[in-house]
């Protein structure tokens, strides 16, 4: 195999990775951030490249093929290797060693956060987490005050003194009792719902400034009657008939209705912040991991209920 052959191979990688993290060419293109053809392009050069296909379409979406399959750990490990020498690079200290502290709130320390430190320590399995986990306020401040080296929010803010790595966005829907006078429609507007008891989320959390900032373009203000510290209560207080809510789409349940929120702002980010060239060789290997693979590997984590973030509000 000719020099070029294989310096388009390893182009080729990270889009073969994020391919093979979501299993839809779509969902990998929004998380690339590239043309959908662009991708499929990507995948048939790998192919041609290599001798052999490297996925094929399985219903609505895509699986490796076999050679997919072996490419697969040495595509990972080339990669990772590349992120590891970049983190290291001009510094004595050993990658792959030591702690990362890291701050992230509750709602994604049941799938996000444990995907990430999982496909991470499948690279550097000697590396050990921190972990502290709460409001978004109180991860910004973990952040600021030094108590973890990168922190993942919903939301997160644009600072001249921190990086900003967009991982993917979710749409937010209002949840209303199965019987409630709403739970036949497919979508409504604020004003549907304006004068609902609405349970929310207490100041300081992602969701909280959501839906304050839902509503701060129009004369209405939400009637809060009961703040909650967790998505989870708030949706079990809709389930108990004690008013509506506004939180991430979820897998269904039995006792609400999601309905989509017809407004261009109900939706978030959710984002890594990290000090620029800051920390140990470990912390650095894992921002250009969550660079490289953080959207790919969360998206994949979430199922159909996130939608892949195409671009970061201005």
């Amino acid at each position: 195999m000719e020099a070029s052959d294989l310096q388009r191979i390893s182009r080729l990688l990270p889009i073969f990775l994020a391919v093979a993290e979501t299993e839809q060419v779509t969902v990998a293109a929004s998380v690339l951030r590239m043309p959908q053809p662009t991708v499929s392009r990507a995948l048939h050069s790998l192919g041609g490249l290599i001798g052999a296909p490297v996925v094929e379409r399985r219903g609505r979406g895509i699986v490796l093929t076999a050679a997919g399959r072996e490419l697969l750990p040495y595509a990972q490990s080339a990669v990772d290797q590349i992120v590891a020498g970049v983190a290291a690079a001009g510094r004595t200290d050993v990658v792959g060693h030591g702690e990362i502290a890291i701050a992230f709130q509750n709602m994604l320390g049941e799938t996000v956060v444990p995907a990430l430190i999982r496909r991470f320590r499948e690279r550097f399995p000697a590396v050990s987490f921190g972990l502290t986990q709460g409001s978004r306020q109180r991860c910004l401040s973990a952040l600021d005050h030094g108590d973890a080296a990168v922190a993942l929010v919903a939301t997160p803010p644009r600072r001249d003194d921190l990086v900003t790595l967009p991982l993917y966005e979710e749409p937010l829907v209002l949840v209303v009792p199965r019987h409630h006078r709403l739970a036949d429609r497919s979508r409504v507007g604020l004003d549907a719902f304006a004068t609902e008891e609405l349970i929310a989320l207490k100041p300081g959390y992602g969701l909280r400034l959501g839906i304050e900032e839902l509503f701060a373009e129009t004369d209405r203000r939400p009637r809060i009657a009961f703040e909650a510290e967790d998505a989870h209560t708030a949706r079990g207080l809709v389930s108990a008939g004690l008013g509506v809510t506004i939180v991430p789409s979820f897998p269904p349940d039995p006792q609400t209705e999601q309905i989509r929120i017809d407004h261009p702002k109900a939706v978030r980010t959710i984002g890594a912040l990290a000090r620029p060239g800051g920390g140990t060789p470990s912390v650095r290997a894992f921002v250009g991991f969550l660079q490289t693979s953080g959207a790919a590997v969360a998206v994949s984590s979430l199922g159909p209920y996130a939608r892949p973030l195409v671009s970061l509000p201005a």
